[in-house]
């Protein structure tokens, strides 16, 4: 174990430093802020990232990040990435100085433990976490205040290091010219004009953080009734149905895209004049891209998990038994945070974000 005094001397003299930042696309996005802290306190320090492939487009347009190394998702199949072992191999090929994990599950220690890194950076609350030669206490020790954000969670290792935070760590997408061109094309043939379409984006990983297809219908029926704004559905390949549905309900005919890639999703987002969407990865891409974005939250902590940096509206219940987990509806058998969210209520953040009507 090294002393906290040795590793905040080796730490400023290390040249290179590998962050491991495993599963999901919003997680990936709430990492940046990190990354641009520590690029812009060391310039010269060299920081790769190790992301499942699926979400490299999160970081490898990023003017502070030097390589994107992807790792197969073990969830899905895919070309991108390499295997596990084929990672491990990589990893320790490229001898990092220090191996930060911001993930804290079983296969990122493997990448963290097989490294050969002097330095493998872990907080104390994580599985085996005997395993980290520096160890990061409990945030909220470090930065003497329990009402952590994701983000500042992830940054704990500055303040306890004492390297200096930024007053409002940003955290910014930076997009491939490729996919802008792409989508650009892609609107101009569905006769939509850029800049000017509302984006809506209904999924979430858990039923209790997803507002009902018929609200969705509902609320876009609304807004192109009454400011005339084409409004664009948009989900993963895998979540198409939603977007099936959701049709069933609609009263007029509009564009629903499930077969874009996150670098091409990304260039819609940052060309929407509006975006809707749940607790997802794509509510947290919008804020990093600076997008007006209306968030519709369910059971999830918000404190720890609103969108960061950006103008939002968040609509949302007020429930005791907000937070929770959302895996189940243990007070009332279902979603009731979210279900009873009326249409009105998102309807009305929207008038304020467009234009700021009461």
């Amino acid at each position: 174990m090294l002393s906290h005094e040795i590793l905040r001397r080796d730490f400023e003299r290390i040249g290179r430093i590998l962050i491991i930042r495993l599963r999901s696309l919003g997680d990936s996005i709430l990492a940046l802020p990190l990354i641009e802290a520590l690029h812009a306190w060391r310039p010269d320090l060299e920081v790769d990232v190790l992301v499942e492939a699926p979400f490299a487009a999160v970081f490898s347009r990023h003017p502070a990040v030097r390589e994107t190394l992807l790792v197969q998702p073990r969830d899905h199949g895919g070309r991108q990435g390499w295997s596990r072992r084929k990672a491990c191999f990589e990893i320790r090929r490229r001898r990092y100085d220090a191996v930060v994990n911001l993930h804290g599950g079983s296969t990122s220690l493997l990448f963290t433990a097989t490294s050969g890194a002097g330095i493998r950076i872990g907080q104390q609350k994580y599985r085996h976490a005997w395993a980290y030669n520096a160890r990061i206490p409990a945030p909220p020790s470090v930065w003497q205040r329990a009402d952590l954000h994701t983000v500042e969670d992830q940054l704990t290792l500055l303040p306890w290091l004492g390297i200096p935070v930024p007053d409002k760590p940003r955290g910014r997408l930076h997009l491939d010219d490729e996919a802008r061109a792409r989508i650009h094309k892609r609107l101009e043939a569905a006769g939509v004009e850029p800049s000017n379409y509302v984006l809506i984006h209904p999924t979430a990983t858990q039923a209790s953080k997803q507002w009902k297809e018929a609200n969705f219908a509902a609320l876009a029926d609304r807004l192109e009734e009454r400011y005339s704004f084409p409004v664009i559905f948009s989900a993963a390949p895998r979540e198409g149905q939603v977007l099936l549905d959701i049709g069933r309900h609609a009263r007029h005919a509009r564009r629903y895209w499930c077969d874009l890639g996150v670098a091409d999703l990304f260039a819609l987002i940052e060309g929407c004049k509006l975006f809707i969407g749940n607790d997802s990865g794509p509510t947290h891409a919008a804020a990093a891209l600076g997008r007006p974005l209306v968030a519709v939250w369910g059971s999830s902590d918000f404190r720890a998990w609103h969108p960061w940096d950006t103008a939002c509206e968040s609509v949302r219940s007020d429930l005791p038994c907000m937070p929770c987990p959302g895996y189940t509806c243990a007070a009332f058998g279902h979603p009731k945070c979210i279900e009873d969210i009326p249409v009105e209520m998102v309807e009305h953040a929207c008038d304020q974000l467009l234009y700021g009507k009461t």
